[in-house]
């Protein structure tokens, strides 16, 4: 058994779950997690976390709120010696035989600090790791997202970038691209083909999605805006896991922003996917301009969407249902098959 130190971002659940998922495909090894936020979350399943302030993402209006994610950031940065030397301390105590992180800012310097290698397991990576012909559009967003990608988060020895569509790496001796993590719940459910549409939303803020949804004559099941009462079709649920992909596995398709995480567990089960990237997002970006090229579903940018958007995705529903057939969505077994190669033969 080896002892692993994971640094995980923890402002949106994808990271968690993608952590989470890691250790439970390696039981034989004692974890401890790096984080906030969400990753706190992780001590409800009997893991050790240790706290540690983390640079967060707000959202506002379905956009980036870019003033309060950067006051965030200076306020975390500003005071960032003390908690890397928090985190030096943390690993020195912990001696652990494989340092990790998913995109979390102070465990890779920490690592480094004490020449000590740290393997990233993240997606954002494929923005700057990876060679691709960037979309025509988003140039300021891209801009942005990779020049904070390159000069905070890229401070790794070796990369693993998941992710549903494969893209070269710029450097094969440093950066393995694989097929998304899938967490065991998403693996235990049974497709199938309902009546509704789910609706999943990052951030409560795109409530001009509404109107819009009522226009439609479908079933839409609603999660991320809590439980409120039920407005004509439209059926808004609590916060609940089991519930969630339940409703996600027996969902005609799904409506969700360009997170990643739901990307992958919607196309792993067989679900075609209408994105709303949330603006100045650029990985989200990426991701819904990537779902519609493989043919996977389509994406709109637009804050107001109208009726007839929703009406040509569903006359390609069985064009995406095709071409996510053909395609492969689990990688689990590669990565840990990896990892653990890395702790039995350090470089």
């Amino acid at each position: 058994m080896g002892r692993i130190l994971y640094g995980v971002m923890g402002d949106a659940r994808g990271h968690v779950t993608r952590a989470l998922t890691v250790a439970q495909e390696m039981p034989t090894h004692e974890f401890l997690f790096v984080g906030s936020g969400k990753v706190r979350d992780l001590r409800s399943k009997g893991y050790m976390v240790e706290d540690v302030p983390m640079l967060s993402t707000f959202y506002k209006n379905n956009k980036v709120d870019m003033g309060a994610t950067v006051a965030n950031a200076l306020a975390v940065l500003c005071t960032g010696s003390k908690f890397k030397r928090r985190v030096i301390d943390i690993i020195q105590d912990f001696n652990p035989d494989q340092i990790l992180t998913d995109y979390e800012y102070f465990t890779p310097l920490a690592a480094r600090s004490l020449g000590r290698a740290c393997i990233s397991i993240d997606h954002q990576h494929i923005l700057t790791h990876c060679s691709y012909q960037p979309p025509p559009s988003e140039k300021l967003s891209r801009f942005l997202t990779c020049s904070v990608i390159k000069y905070l988060y890229s401070n790794c020895s070796r990369y693993f970038i998941v992710s549903f569509f494969h893209l070269p790496p710029k450097n094969a001796q440093t950066t393995d691209v694989t097929p998304p993590l899938v967490r065991n719940a998403v693996r235990m459910m049974n497709a199938s083909d309902g009546d509704h549409v789910l609706v999943y939303q990052t951030s409560p803020t795109f409530h001009r999605l509404f109107p819009v949804l009522e226009k439609v004559d479908t079933k839409f099941v609603i999660y991320g805006f809590g439980a409120q009462p039920n407005r004509k079709n439209l059926v808004f649920k609590a916060p609940s896991t089991d519930g969630f992909l339940e409703d996600l596995a027996s969902a005609r398709y799904a409506i969700t922003n360009g997170g990643h995480n739901v990307l992958c567990e919607s196309i792993y089960l067989g679900k075609p996917v209408l994105a709303f990237p949330i603006a100045k997002a650029y990985e989200q970006f990426v991701n819904s301009y990537f779902l519609a090229q493989r043919g996977y579903g389509a994406y709109s940018t637009s804050l107001n969407p109208s009726e007839k958007l929703f009406e040509n995705f569903e006359k390609h529903l069985e064009g995406f249902r095709k071409n996510i057939s053909k395609g492969y969505f689990l990688g689990n077994q590669q990565l840990i098959l990896s990892l653990e190669n890395l702790i039995q033969n350090p470089s």
